[in-house]
């Protein structure tokens, strides 16, 4: 599978248009799908004024084109969400069923309206982002997946 590698700059750029739409919203809790979608919902929360922070987290993927049968919460939203305007974030919508599963979750909660905003959506998804600011067939590695890794050797760092 092809892959697109981005670069924090463009992530950070994506983020704050995101934070521009999400500004007419005014959402009044986000929540960060672990882990993929905290670092942007993080950084969210914080440009939109430090706004109410949850984190959900979901189990599916493996790998690469590596699932479960189906995504599994395995760490649920703690406290209400009864009567607020909520966005829920993650880094790409590519199926769809940890998006879906997660509004299902919220809706639970008690949300008065929900919002989805992702960095990037593929063409296949169940679930089409409310915000999203670009679409790939792509693999995407994200600048927080992919590292040098530094090794020690006689005092000596190097890579």
């Amino acid at each position: 599978m092809d892959k697109v590698y981005l670069t924090w700059w463009q992530v950070d750029r994506a983020i704050f248009s995101l934070a521009d739409v999400l500004r007419r919203y005014n959402p009044d809790t986000i929540v960060g799908i672990s882990r993929g979608g905290l670092i942007p919902a993080v950084r969210l929360s914080h440009i939109l004024g430090d706004v109410d922070f949850k984190v959900i987290d979901v189990k599916f993927y493996k790998g690469i084109d590596e699932r479960a049968e189906e995504p599994k919460i395995t760490i649920p939203i703690h406290g209400s969400l009864e009567g607020k305007r909520v966005v829920i974030v993650d880094d790409v919508s590519d199926t769809g069923k940890t998006l879906q599963v997660v509004i299902d979750e919220v809706k639970k909660k008690g949300a008065k309206d929900i919002k989805v905003a992702c960095l990037a959506m593929k063409p296949w998804t169940l679930v089409v982002p409310d915000f999203y600011v670009f679409r790939t067939d792509k693999w995407i590695v994200f600048p927080w997946e992919e590292f040098p890794v530094v090794v020690r050797d006689e005092g000596i760092y190097s890579r």
